[in-house]
This record gives C-alpha cells, structure tokens and sequence, in this order.
C-alpha cells in the first residue's frame, strides 16, 4: 500500500550557503516536514506514535541533485509512504 502527501516548504535565507544555495544538509530537514505533514494527514502524528511506542528512524537517505534551491524560493516536497513485508515504513521523497 502506498500513502502520499505534498507539502510546500519556502527556504529560508539562514539555509542558504555563501552562494546564495540551498545548504545540502538541509534537504534531509526538509524529507522530515514531508514525512512528519504525511503521517500528521494520516492522523497520527508523531506526538501520538511516540506515545504508543512507535520510532521511525532513518536508515538511509540517498539524494540526487539536479538543480539548486535558492533563498526564497518555495519547494514541492512530495513524500509516499508505501508499507513493506519486512519493514513497517519505506519513505521516497521527491523535491519540486
């Protein structure tokens, strides 16, 4: 089964480099509003799971840059939950 959501996320100057670029390390924040508006959607947000004992940790990102973000602009974080066999979540994003 496949769950999907899309939140719009504007950067901020303070997450801008010395190039006026999104920071890289910022995409990995930006994969969690989408994930955490998805499951909030869901209602079952994490305050909730957390509660009932439910983590969600990451074990691996992998991201493929094809043009930057910059200062201001406003970003589609499309996120799919698809639930798995083995695993209780795998999460894609995808940034707009």
């Amino acid at each position: 089964m496949r769950i999907q959501g899309e939140t719009k996320i504007r950067v901020r100057y303070g997450e801008t480099d010395q190039m006026g670029f999104l920071y890289y390390g910022y995409y990995a924040l930006y994969y969690e509003v989408g994930r955490a508006e998805l499951i909030r959607e869901l209602g079952y947000p994490y305050s909730d799971m957390e509660k009932d004992g439910t983590v969600m940790p990451v074990v691996k990102v992998q991201a493929k840059y094809l043009r930057p973000a910059r200062y201001d602009d406003v970003i589609r974080s499309q996120t799919e939950m698809e639930v798995h066999p083995k695993h209780p979540f795998v999460v894609f994003y995808h940034k707009f």
